[in-house]
C-alpha cells in the first residue's frame, strides 16, 4: 500500500473533521483520500510514508516561489520578531499596495482580503455601489470563489447546460437561494457575438462583467484576441465595469498578470494565490474613482479583523519583490516550453489521446482533441483518462491534485529546474506506460 500513513490519518481525521478534511476539494479523487504531506522543499514534497514527489500542484498555484522560500522566511520572521500586531495598519500595508499599483496595470487603489472568494464578493458589491445596478454578466464556466452570487454555471453537467444562447444558472451547492440566478446573466466564454448581444439587452442593469482572463479552471482557455478586446470596448460602450478576476493569474506569466498579457486593462481587479507568495492573502482593486465608494471615504462596506494581516502582508511584499528579480520571467518560460512540449511529446509518442497547454506557470492536461476555447469544449475531456493518468504520475512520485478527473489546472513554482523538469518527464513516462500496459 502506497499510501498506508495518508489513509490512516485520514480515518483518523474523519472522526472529527466533516469528511475528514478542512476544505472539501482536500480529497484527491485519483486516490479517494487526501494525500497527507509532512514536509516540503522547493519543488519538492514528502508524504507520511516519506515517499518524494515532484510537485505539479504548487498550493494550487500560491506557491509560484516554492515551498519553503528563504525571502519569504526572513520577511514572516522579521514580522514575528516585531509582535505582528493583528488588525492594526502598518507601513507594510502601503508599502505592498504602492507595488502593486506599480506593476498591474489597472490598479490605483487596492484593498486586502484573506481569499479570493472575499475578494470576488467584495468587488462585485463595490460595482454595484459605484453603477446603481445589480445584476452581473458571468462567463460561462468561469470560477469566481464560493460565495453565493457566483456559484452558478461552475460545473454543469453536461445535459444541463442549456442552449448557447441562454446557458443554464446551474447551482454548484445546495443551500443556494434560487433567486440569486435572477441576477445573473450568462454569456459563454470566448464568444464575441453573444456577449455583445448580452450587453446590448441587459446593460441598463448589469453593474459589471466578471470574468477569468485566462481561463485557468477549465485547464487553460486563452481568450481570442477579438474577444478580449470586445469584452474592453463594449463594456465601456454601455456603461458597465470590466472585473478581471486574476485570482488565478496574477504573477502567472508576467508581473502585471492577464492584463499586462492581454494588453486589456480592466476598470477592477482581484489578485489572489501567488500574491501572498503561499499566505492567505488576496487583494482587489482599480480605478480611484471606483475605489473612493469603499468606507470610510465611501458608503460601501469592506471590513475585516485578519485583512491584510502582518505576517501575510510581509510574506506578500518579499514575494512580489521577487516576482520583479531580473531574470524570474525568463525562468518560467523556459521552464514551462521544456515542460509543455515535452509532455506533448510523450502523449504522442506512447499514442495517449491528450495534450498540454499552458501560459506561464500554469497548465491543462486534456483527454480531448485539441481546439477547446470554452467550457462546452472543455466537457469533452475524458474524466476516466484523467483520473487514470494522476494516480500512476502519483505512483511515479509526481504530484497532480484533482478534483474529479475535469480539465483543470496544474503547475511548477520558480524552484523547478531544467533538470527537475526532465525529472518530472521520466518520472511520467513510466507512469505513462503503466497507463498504456492498464497497470
Amino acid at each position: 500500500m502506497l499510501h498506508h500513513r495518508s489513509q490512516q490519518q485520514f480515518e483518523l481525521a474523519r472522526q472529527s473533521l466533516a469528511g475528514g478534511v478542512a476544505s472539501s476539494t482536500r480529497v484527491n479523487k485519483a486516490l479517494g483520500h487526501p494525500l497527507y504531506f509532512e514536509r516540503a522543499a522547493g519543488c519538492r514534497l514528502w508524504d507520511l510514508d516519506g515517499r518524494e514527489y515532484l510537485d505539479l500542484c504548487c498550493s494550487h498555484g500560491a506557491t509560484l516561489l516554492g515551498h519553503g522560500d528563504e525571502r519569504i522566511r526572513r520577511a514572516i520572521e522579521k514580522s514575528l520578531d516585531n509582535g505582528a500586531p493583528c488588525s492594526y495598519e502598518n507601513a507594510d500595508h502601503a508599502a505592498l499596495a504602492a507595488t502593486l499599483c506599480e506593476v498591474v496595470p489597472c490598479l490605483e487603489k487596492v484593498r486586502y482580503t484573506c481569499s479570493g472568494s472575499e475578494a470576488t464578493m467584495h468587488c462585485l458589491r463595490l460595482a454595484r455601489a459605484f453603477t446603481g445596478k445589480t445584476k452581473i454578466l458571468k462567463l460561462e464556466g468561469n470560477f469566481h470563489g464560493y460565495h453565493d452570487q457566483v456559484m452558478f454555471s461552475i460545473n454543469t453537467p453536461a445535459d444541463k447546460l442549456g442552449a448557447e444562447t441562454s446557458p443554464t444558472a446551474f447551482p454548484a451547492s445546495q443551500g443556494m437561494p434560487a433567486a440569486l440566478a435572477d441576477q445573473l446573466v450568462l454569456v459563454p466564454y470566448n464568444n464575441v457575438e453573444l456577449l455583445a448581444a448580452a450587453l446590448a439587452k441587459h446593460a441598463h442593469e448589469l453593474a459589471a462583467v466578471i470574468c477569468e482572463p485566462i481561463y485557468y479552471n477549465a485547464g487553460c482557455i486563452i481568450p481570442t484576441a477579438e474577444f478580449a478586446t470586445a469584452l474592453r470596448e463594449l463594456t465601456t460602450k454601455h456603461g458597465v465595469l470590466l472585473i478581471f478576476d486574476e485570482v488565478l493569474s496574477a504573477f502567472r506569466m508576467g508581473p502585471g498578470g492577464a492584463q499586462e498579457y492581454l494588453k486589456i486593462t480592466p476598470d477592477l481587479c482581484t489578485l489572489g494565490k501567488a500574491v501572498g507568495g503561499g499566505y492567505p492573502l488576496s487583494a482587489f482593486g482599480g480605478r480611484t474613482d471606483i475605489m473612493a465608494r469603499l468606507m470610510p471615504q465611501g458608503d460601501c462596506q469592506h471590513s475585516g479583523t485578519y485583512n491584510g494581516h502582518p505576517l501575510v502582508v510581509a510574506a506578500a511584499l518579499a514575494a512580489v519583490r521577487a516576482y520583479l528579480e531580473p531574470g524570474f520571467y525568463e525562468h518560467i518560460r523556459l521552464v514551462g516550453e521544456q515542460l509543455f512540449s515535452g509532455l506533448n511529446q510523450l502523449f504522442e509518442k506512447h499514442h495517449v489521446p491528450a495534450h498540454v497547454r499552458g501560459l506561464g506557470a500554469r497548465f491543462g492536461v486534456y483527454f480531448a482533441q485539441p481546439g477547446i476555447h470554452d467550457y462546452r469544449g472543455a466537457l469533452t475531456h475524458d474524466r476516466t483518462k484523467m483520473l487514470k493518468f494522476i494516480a500512476v504520475a502519483i505512483a511515479e512520485g509526481v504530484y497532480f491534485h484533482d478534483y474529479g478527473g475535469a480539465a483543470c489546472h496544474h503547475g511548477f513554482c520558480a524552484a523547478t529546474t531544467r533538470a527537475d523538469v526532465a525529472e518530472i518527464l521520466s518520472r511520467l513516462e513510466r507512469a505513462l506506460v503503466q497507463m498504456q500496459n492498464g497497470e
